[in-house]
């Protein structure tokens, strides 16, 4: 990590609870309160990509979100440069976040109808950069070759195909030269050899000091773009990998596990595991514990239903120079003792280009 300048990304603790609420007119059941992180952090250096992975409803997205505040956390603090994040004037996010990137999970939601990709790339150069003419054009044009887009330069989006609208989503959010991408499945519905353009554009964006917050469902391509790989359960952070510990043949966290082996036919899905976490929510005190280990079968081998697993909340302890994971099980047989925080792994970003 550079000594001339602050860490890119440094998020503590960030909570988020989404409130009650009913139906829009107020009928219907009430909906309770959804705690959806449960302090999570993360730190970032420049240039870094970092995976973030888990199934659906994790938490994912909303962290992603709370980092760049498009949704307002609850608690917990990000300095993002140096500079408090979360002290910035609403009315100034606009032009502050102008470094600071997200590429939507749903590329439709990104572009306008009414205009053409050619005129959606202009506004953001406009936007972002005040450049307009010739060099406008010129930039858009090396863009969208980048993209094997330029064809579709005056199509609007209902011409566009979903995995061309993502590349046109990807394009505008590079042009705007961020520091920080929070990108949330960007590789979503592109077929391989696409897939493989898309990725390749913005690792080479990130070699320009771009850095990278990867959310996928897809473990193939974050263990291929990442320096290091977060995995996330309910809300919190189970494990850390650096890369050379994104390994399958490595003891893991047993949710990790389950995530490397989710292409198994024997392996529930994302469907199944949530009936089978209802049930056991339904049977187990999960206010306090180990919140996997009505899944954990490695808790139900044991059979020790009175043990730390049943009564400690784990954090993450360190495994080696390169792993830390949140589980007691783990961590007792590696000889270790519980960690003070998940902070622990925060201040230790691996090097740029590592």
């Amino acid at each position: 990590m550079s000594a001339e300048k602050p860490l890119l990304l440094e998020a503590r603790k960030l909570t988020k609870t989404f409130p009650a609420e009913r139906s829009m007119f107020g009928f219907g059941p009430k909906v309770e309160p959804a705690p959806v992180l449960h302090g999570v952090s993360l730190a970032m250096d420049h240039g870094e990509v970092t995976g973030l992975i888990g199934e659906s409803g994790s938490g994912k997205t909303t962290f992603g979100k709370c980092l760049l505040r498009i949704v307002e956390p609850d608690g917990g603090s990000v300095s993002l440069n140096g500079e408090d994040w979360l002290s910035v004037p609403a009315d100034q996010l606009q032009k502050a976040r102008s470094k600071y990137q997200m590429i939507y999970q749903n590329p439709y939601a990104c572009l306008n109808p009414g205009l053409t990709v050619r005129t959606h790339l202009r506004e953001t150069l406009s936007v972002f950069h005040g450049i307009r003419g010739v060099e406008a054009d010129e930039r858009i044009e090396s863009e969208l070759a980048r993209f094997g887009m330029v064809a579709k330069a005056s199509s609007y989006p209902g011409e566009l195909s979903g995995g061309e609208k993502r590349r046109i989503s990807v394009a505008r959010t590079l042009l705007t030269s961020p520091s920080l991408v929070v990108a949330d499945e960007p590789t979503s519905g592109l077929d391989a050899s696409v897939k493989a353009d898309v990725l390749d554009r913005m690792l080479d964006v990130r070699d320009a000091a771009t850095a990278y917050l990867f959310i996928s469902h897809d473990l193939d391509v974050v263990r291929f773009v990442s320096d290091r790989i977060l995995v996330m359960y309910r809300g919190r952070i189970v494990e850390v990998m650096e890369k050379d510990s994104i390994d399958p043949a490595l003891a893991h966290h047993p949710y990790t596990e389950r995530l490397f082996e989710a292409a198994r036919a024997d392996i529930p899905t994302e469907e199944e595991s949530r009936v089978m976490a209802e049930v056991q929510e339904a049977s187990l005190d999960l206010s306090r514990g180990c919140p996997y280990r009505g899944l954990c079968q490695v808790w139900h081998a044991r059979g020790r239903p009175d043990d730390a697993c049943a009564q400690e909340l784990p954090n993450l302890v360190r495994m080696g120079s390169d792993q830390q994971v949140a589980c007691h099980v783990l961590s007792e047989g590696a000889g270790q003792q519980p960690g003070a925080s998940e902070d622990c792994f925060n201040i230790e970003s691996p090097p740029s280009g590592s």
